[in-house]
């Protein structure tokens, strides 16, 4: 009898990690989306419940995180590095009006992310442009590969 299982049970111990990361993602995603807790008073709330959508690839040099920031200057988001924890925070104002339709979104957010490797805090590089949010976070020397050179013993 043959019998095929699922890639997600016979994991290497990397691409296990990998999984594990998505998998908090999402969990975190689905939590601070649909459950989003408000705060504040009722004429000036702050809302923790929208948090930006963000792309995060890796190569062997670093990370890059793209964050969707519309209407976002520089001056109203932080970012922050704790170990390898990055935390990028901001704030979307709400504009004062009489509205008819009412959907972007508009309060505090905050989104943190955890990396596998060590960062190097000083080389982290951040800009704004067209509403995309681009950090570039460059590994450690220690964690990027490196070649070993093979001697011939006689």
């Amino acid at each position: 009898m043959l019998v095929k299982t699922h890639r997600l049970f016979n994991p290497s111990a990397v691409s296990a990690w990998n999984r594990f990361t998505d998998v908090e993602s999402e969990f975190n995603r689905l939590f601070q989306w649909g459950l989003g807790r408000e705060e504040g008073s009722q004429s000036n709330p702050t809302v923790y419940g929208y948090y930006p959508p963000v792309n995060i690839t890796e190569d062997a040099e670093g990370y890059t995180v793209e964050a969707r920031v519309p209407g976002l200057q520089q001056d109203a988001i932080a970012i922050e590095l704790e170990g390898r924890t990055l935390k990028i925070s901001g704030e979307h104002k709400h504009a004062e009006g009489e509205y008819i339709r009412e959907e972007r979104a508009t309060g505090r957010f905050e989104r943190t992310f955890t990396f596998r490797h060590d960062i190097k805090a000083d080389k982290i590089e951040a800009r704004v442009k067209d509403g995309i949010l681009t950090v570039v976070l460059p590994k450690a020397d220690e964690a990027k590969a490196r070649k070993i050179a093979v001697v011939a013993v006689k």
